[in-house]
């Protein structure tokens, strides 16, 4: 299975997340947007970049790697509002809310282990149901060669964070097993691979701006076809 989506990978596909307000570190509360009710999650492995790197090989491209850490990619699946986006798709809705990218709970340097790629075994539970579990070895493309493809774009410079996707079990996928499930106030999200550690991230709602405010994104079963 793992070769064959390999075979039929193409070029990997990025996004770019916000930084300021929308990564925290370990224990800091995950805080799910006034209204919206799809917030979702995804564990994944996060390489930071040591090195300034530009057209890299994947071949490389560890040269330019300072370390590891454990990541989530917090997703509101709710989408933008219907109308005027004949794309039907907005990445900054759906990745860059604030405390959306929590990162930790520390940097592991890369001398600490060999190659992360086939072997590092990363899970997340929330609350004490087990939801994702895989190795990066199971992720479609390699931290290696999404280094190549990005610094073929974007010169990267130490301090850049780049993240390996995710497997499956997300709440989004959830409805193979009855109904959706999404992110709760109340809820604990812990998030681990062997070898780096662990985040553990409460889960609160945001307090509803105050009455008379600007604009704000509408309940999602607003406008939910």
């Amino acid at each position: 299975a793992r070769r064959a989506r390999r075979e039929n990978r193409g070029v990997p596909y990025l996004f770019l997340k916000p930084t300021r307000g929308v990564v925290i570190g370990n224990g800091a509360p995950v805080v799910i947007p006034d209204g919206r009710d799809r917030t979702d999650w995804e564990v994944e492995l996060a390489t930071v970049i040591g090195r300034a790197a530009k057209y890299v090989s994947a071949d490389t491209a560890q040269d330019h790697i300072f370390g590891y850490m454990v990541s989530l990619d917090i997703s509101d699946r709710g989408g933008r509002p219907p109308g005027g986006n004949p794309l039907r798709s907005d990445w900054f809705v759906g990745k860059g809310h604030d405390t959306f990218a929590p990162m930790g709970p520390w940097i592991v340097p890369k001398e600490f282990y060999g190659d992360p790629m086939e072997n590092l075994r990363q899970t997340l539970r929330v609350g004490d149901q087990q939801m994702q579990e895989a190795t990066a070895g199971d992720m479609i493309h390699s931290l290696y060669e999404l280094i190549e493809y990005a610094s073929s774009i974007v010169t990267l410079y130490p301090g850049d964070v780049i993240n390996n996707g995710t497997s499956g079990g997300v709440g989004m996928g959830t409805a193979v097993r009855g109904e959706q499930q999404f992110l709760q106030p109340g809820d604990e999200i812990i998030a681990t691979i062997d070898g780096i550690g662990t985040l553990t991230m409460p889960v609160v709602g945001e307090e509803p701006p105050p009455a008379g405010s600007g604009a704000r994104l509408p309940p999602v079963s607003s406008y939910r076809r």
